[in-house]
């Protein structure tokens, strides 16, 4: 049996939040009767973005998910994502819909909302705060990737497009391994955190002792108020948003691949002579790897 105050998953989260009305404080109640009418925007809120649009402390916001049975901000998006159900698949319509049309569905869906995201990440850049990453990332003494799970991924295919050219940078995933690396770091580093949510604790612990340290800070999120940005000195903003039962999506990915695809560009042009010869010497370090 469930304790008072746990929520139940069996019961329907708008139901509860309805039946809690006359107990809520002044405050809670602008948070439920906004989550009420916007659940479909709140699923991709973090707790910043929901407490400002309501007009409340980011306080109000949590004490209104516990009051709800929830452990936290991140479990509450849960549910409410598990209400709306809205999930990505469920996009794909397959009524009244052949094997073969199903199929072409699937394949136009996925390209439109791919081609989607890539156009949203284009109109999101700043390219001033493009053009300082670039120049930070050419004049740092030492450049540090990091990022967890699909972030994580992200964080190593840019180190490994920056070697391409002839930058030598570090990518860390295991928490440990990032706030270690983050207390070696000095005012002549760089630090770069990836997180689509902007929310993500280990990443973000890593960030603040690189700061502390001196190290610039460069974060690629989708969420302009979120926890990462108000520690960074560079921004760089990406399509792609995800509910909470969406991690690691596809499109988020792509998002976050085309921003570190214009920042290896811009330094590659930046650098000429020197990122060809980088270039050509690694394709010829691996030509004999294949048939």
């Amino acid at each position: 049996m469930n304790k008072p105050n746990e929520f139940n998953d069996k019961v329907h989260l708008v139901a509860k939040i309805s039946s809690y009305l006359n107990a809520f404080t002044k405050a809670e109640k602008k948070v439920a009767d906004y989550v009420l009418a916007n659940m479909d925007l709140t699923i991709y809120m973090t707790v910043t973005e929901l407490a400002e649009s309501i007009g409340v402390g980011e306080t109000t916001v949590l004490r209104f998910c516990r009051k709800m049975g929830f452990k936290g901000y991140q479990s509450f998006k849960m549910g409410v994502t598990k209400e709306v159900a809205k999930l990505s698949y469920e996009v794909f319509d397959e009524t009244n819909m052949g094997e073969l049309a199903e199929m072409q569905n699937i394949v136009q869906k996925t390209m439109s909302n791919n081609i989607q995201v890539l156009k949203e990440t284009a109109s999101l850049i700043d390219t001033q705060e493009l053009e300082k990453a670039i120049h930070q990332i050419i004049y740092s003494k030492r450049i540090l990737f990091y990022g967890v799970g699909v972030s994580g991924n992200t964080a190593a295919d840019a180190r490994n497009k920056l070697m391409r050219i002839g930058i030598v940078a570090e990518m860390f995933t295991d928490s440990h391994m990032q706030t270690m690396s983050a207390a070696t770091l000095t005012d002549q580093d760089m630090a770069i955190g990836i997180s689509v949510s902007g929310s993500t604790k280990d990443t973000i612990d890593a960030l603040n002792i690189a700061r502390e340290n001196g190290a610039k800070i460069i974060s690629i999120t989708h969420f302009t108020r979120s926890p990462i940005t108000k520690i960074s000195d560079i921004v760089l903003l990406t399509g792609g948003r995800e509910t909470a039962l969406q991690g690691g999506s596809m499109s988020a990915k792509m998002a976050q691949l085309l921003v570190i695809d214009m920042l290896c560009t811009g330094v590659a042009i930046r650098l000429k002579d020197k990122a060809l010869k980088y270039k050509e010497a690694t394709a010829k370090a691996v030509a004999d790897k294949a048939y």
